[in-house]
């Protein structure tokens, strides 16, 4: 029931966003060619440990441009990789570029808080002619400037049918009015009632509720059940990331293995026989339905 709950206050929390209501916190980041603003892939993206200079998590740019990680208080660095671009971005020095802002150019970075998704956007520089965005831009339009004019044309049509509607109350009594003001009540009750969304997942032993970190989260398609298509690997609060498209997924959980460590985290003690229908060693499994929202942001008992 509670991951019922959290699909919903993501949807409601969308239509917040919407209409300017609530601030839209992105839960990744996006590399991007600092001349045609369009996003880039496949990126290389790398999070590297300042003290140690070891990289705890990696992870490749969609078509979209997004990367994402999960980050734990410490120093960090983020490094970039792709052919014929060179980072970091000279074209684009500051902190903003349009509709990107919180750009990020090679610098360390501290994070003090408890762990949270790091929502970098990253501009890179082409060197030089690359095809593959050629070929890219034929099947993905991608239109950052439309986007930001559609959004603000939503919220500026939003608040001024809210003032048409209060002005026109003073002159006429009509129920499609107080219709109308009655939709505002909800979505105004909606946005302080609902808390922020999550954009991770987390796994908990089904005794006690204790976190299970160590564990290794495998996505994969249920007519292909041995490829995996997305992995993460759950931190010492039971915490994981994942971001895939939309649609049905086979998810299993089971112990990982040492050499796979995606970011620090205190490995927990596990005593298991095997889920039913999986291999040895395996804690859980099931499916699950990722929504619009591209994010595994459920909680699993094992």
């Amino acid at each position: 029931m509670s991951n019922f709950f959290t699909s919903l206050n993501l949807l409601v929390n969308r239509f917040l966003v919407l209409l300017g209501l609530r601030r839209q916190n992105l839960h990744w980041g996006i590399v991007y060619d600092s001349v045609s603003k369009q996003p880039l892939d496949p990126v290389i993206v790398q999070l590297v440990d300042a003290h140690t200079g070891q990289v705890v998590q990696a992870c490749v740019s969609d078509l979209a441009g997004r990367f994402n990680f999960l980050a734990y208080p410490g120093k960090f660095k983020i490094l970039v990789k792709k052919s014929n671009y060179t980072f970091p971005s000279a074209v684009v020095p500051g902190e903003r570029d349009g509709i990107y802002r919180n750009l990020y150019h090679g610098e360390f970075f501290t994070l003090t808080q408890n762990s949270d998704v790091i929502p970098f956007n990253i501009p890179m520089d082409p060197a030089q002619k690359d095809w593959n965005q050629k070929a890219k831009a034929k099947i993905v339009h991608f239109d950052p400037f439309a986007e930001k004019f559609l959004f603000r044309l939503t919220v500026v049509l939003f608040w001024f049918v809210l003032l048409l509607s209060l002005l026109s109350l003073l002159r006429y009594n009509s129920a499609m009015i107080y219709a109308v003001l009655g939709f505002y009540a909800v979505v105004f009750l909606l946005w302080l009632a609902l808390p922020e969304p999550r954009w991770w997942g987390r796994v908990r032993f089904k005794e006690g509720g204790r976190p299970a970190g160590g564990l290794a989260v495998e996505l994969s398609y249920p007519a292909m059940p041995s490829v995996v298509v997305a992995k993460a690997v759950t931190a010492g609060d039971g915490k994981f990331l994942l971001r895939v498209d939309p649609g049905r997924y086979l998810v299993c959980i089971a112990a990982a293995s040492a050499g796979r460590r995606s970011f620090p985290y205190q490995m927990v003690p596990v005593e298991s026989s095997g889920a039913a229908g999986g291999s040895p060693g395996q804690l859980y499994r099931g499916m699950i339905r990722v929504g619009e929202d591209q994010v595994v942001n459920r909680t699993f008992s094992v």
